[in-house]
This record gives C-alpha cells, structure tokens and sequence, in this order.
C-alpha cells in the first residue's frame, strides 16, 4: 500500500481485459468448488471434529501447493515481518471453514450455502474499511435483494420465523464464520507483496493447518484413525484438492484483479448449485419460497456484474 497526498492506493495492479475475464471465470469455478462442499460436508462431518476435519484438509492442500512450488523452483523463506499476514489471514480461514463444519451438523447443506450467501454484503463493508472501495446505490440495492433472496432460502415457508428472523443454531453459527471470512477478499488484495499465488497459500494453508492442530490436539489425539469410514477419507482428500486447494487459488487470482465487492458477489450463485447437487443425489425439491429465494440470489449475481463490468475501485 502507498500514499499519494490523500490517497490511499493498493500494491495490486490494474488487471487488463483478458486478466478481468480470467478473474471472473475463476470465480465461477470457486464457487462451483466450493458449492459441491456443502453437501458432501454434511455426510461427512459426523465422523471427525470439525477441527480436526479442517486441520487434515489443510495440511493436504499445503502439500499439494508445496509440490507446485518444488516443481516450479519458488521456494523461498518468508521475511518474518509477512507472518502475522499469513497468521492473520490463515485465522480468518480456520474460523470459517470449522464454522461451516460445525453448522453442517445441524443445518442442511442448502441452508449453509444460503447464510453462505450473505458474504457479499459483508465483503463490501470490509472492502470499504481495509481499502476505500464504494458501491454504487444499485449495488447496495442489489445486495440487499440478494441477501433477502437468502433468507427465503433459509426460511422456506416459514413465514413467522422470517418475519422474526429466527435463526437455528447452525445457521448462526456459520454467520459468525461467514463475518470472519468477509475479511478474506479484501486482505489479500491489501497485504500481497507480489508473492507468487503458490507460496502465499502454501504458508497460509500451513499457518492454519498449525493453529487447528494445536486447538485440536486433544480430539486428534482422541480420534481412532481404524475406525474412520474410507469414503470419509476419500471426502477429505476431495475437499482438499478441489474446494481447497484449487478454489484458493480462484479466489486469490480473482482477488487481485477485481474489487472485492464483485468477487463476492459471485457467491449469489452458490445456493443454485447447492439445491441442483443435493437434488441429484436424491433431495427432495423445496417449497416455492426457497426456489424463489434461490431464483432472486442467482439474479442478484449478474445484475450486479454488469453493473460493476466497468467500474473500477475508487479510493479514499
């Protein structure tokens, strides 16, 4: 970050047209990735701690992303002063995915994906407060829109505990990690320093894995490794590759070339994935209500990428 009179301007460089569309189609496929987490989070989270859970999936994700590195001659030893970055930005990480872990186990798989979905308008307030990044009034509109489309997904029918906005104890558990997560976007545009994409999510996929194994210890310890089911295994090894690994480096790719508000935006999209994936392996269609709600977040998203194809970020 740099300072020219009142102004305040991030490190990252303006993206050019084919590095934006790049950055949007990264998008897409992070949030494809990480859709597919949700359900296959909620058959899985029942035979590991959500800790521990997490902690495995990061550690093999960190392997993969060190092998690139190997493979690619990148290493280098981080200067100390960028390890309260990757601390920083690894605990927000840990915060959110245990979140989601443990809210699997008492919501379903469409109801995280739609408190999922609230991160947009979260995204676009921490962007406002870590990098000066406003919105336009349309824009706020169409978070609004969208963040109502998720609550009709979340409530379904229930028109009473919409009207009170009566959230289960899952459901305001991952709030509390999609807050934490918001944070994410606009960090990493404001703290990289020009570190290739594979060494900034190796040491903060590390510094996370670290932190979850010592939280974790005592479940880790406990854990009877014979007694897990493969298939859970195999979950993990997918989780890591996939809605880790490869969805880290969408997001971080895309993170650096678009606004953080934008980036997010995207999410919108996620309960439409969700409901089409938990349907395909056997769910029942939900109520009129939630496929509007599902119907008004997938419209948010491009209305709000066209609305912001040609903005840029503004600072203050």
């Amino acid at each position: 970050m740099r300072k020219t009179g009142g102004t305040v301007t991030t490190a990252a460089a303006p993206a050019d047209a084919g590095e934006t569309g790049r950055a949007h189609a990264a998008m897409l496929g992070f949030v494809f990735l990480v859709s597919t987490s949700f359900p296959l989070g909620h058959a899985i989270t029942g035979a590991l701690d959500p800790a521990v859970l997490t902690a495995l999936r990061f550690c093999i994700a960190a392997a993969i992303f060190a092998a690139i590195v190997t493979v690619k001659r990148q290493w280098a030893l981080p200067k100390l002063s960028r390890l309260p970055v990757y601390l920083l930005i690894a605990l927000l990480l840990d915060i959110f995915f245990v979140t989601m872990f443990e809210a699997l186990r008492l919501t379903s798989a469409l109801n995280a994906g739609a408190v999922f979905t609230l991160l947009p308008a979260f995204t676009a307030l921490a962007g406002l407060a870590l990098l000066g990044q406003r919105i336009s009034r349309r824009q706020v509109v169409c978070l609004g829109v969208g963040a109502a489309g998720a609550l009709l997904v979340l409530f379904g029918d229930d028109l009473t505990r919409l009207a009170r906005l009566e959230f289960g104890p899952g459901e305001r558990i991952y709030l509390f990690g999609v807050a934490a997560y918001a944070f994410y976007a606009p960090l990493m545009r404001l703290l990289n320093r020009g570190e290739p994409l594979e060494i900034f999510n190796f040491w903060i996929l590390t510094a996370g894995a670290v932190m979850l194994l010592v939280y974790g210890r005592a479940e880790l310890a406990a854990t009877e490794w014979a007694a897990v089911p493969p298939p859970v295994l195999l979950g993990i090894a997918y989780l890591a590759v996939f809605p880790t690994a490869t969805s880290f480096f969408c997001a971080t790719y895309a993170s650096l070339r678009l606004p953080a508000g934008p980036v997010m935006a995207y999410t919108y999209l996620l309960p439409s994935f969700v409901l089409l994936e938990t349907v395909v392996i056997g769910a029942p269609w939900p109520g009129a209500w939630t496929l509007a709600g599902v119907a008004v977040t997938a419209a948010a998203t491009f209305v709000l990428q066209r609305d912001g194809r040609n903005a840029k970020p503004r600072t203050a």
